[in-house]
């Protein structure tokens, strides 16, 4: 009696491993079709953008910006790169160091 026994608990075994194969074998797979939907590039760039939405040093960083470009803009209209006057000159380079530190010091604060 012990064979049929053990026969029919290994018989069981086997039905119940075969079972779990197949049911890990639908979670692989599903997590594969996941995976795969998450490289594709439109999701990629969603993603990103929704990290720089939920970003919290965005304002930060945007003012910063525009901020520089602003102070570039400006100095660059107001101070030429080539004047006339090499005096002139030498003051708009200093000038312009000295703004933009005063800047980069002033929008850390913020």
């Amino acid at each position: 009696m012990k064979p049929i026994d053990e026969r029919a608990a290994l018989k069981e075994k086997i039905t119940f491993l075969k079972n779990k194969q197949a049911e890990d074998f639908l979670i692989l797979k599903n997590q594969y079709h996941t995976t795969i939907d998450s490289f594709k590039a439109i999701n990629l760039i969603k993603s990103s953008l929704q990290e720089v939405i939920t970003s919290p040093n965005l304002k930060t960083n945007l003012i910063n910006g525009v901020i520089g470009l602003g102070t570039n803009y400006l100095t660059k209209n107001l101070l030429k790169d080539n004047p006339e006057n090499p005096i002139k000159g030498v003051f708009g380079k200093a000038l312009k160091f000295a703004l933009k530190n005063f800047i980069e010091k002033k929008s850390k604060k913020i």
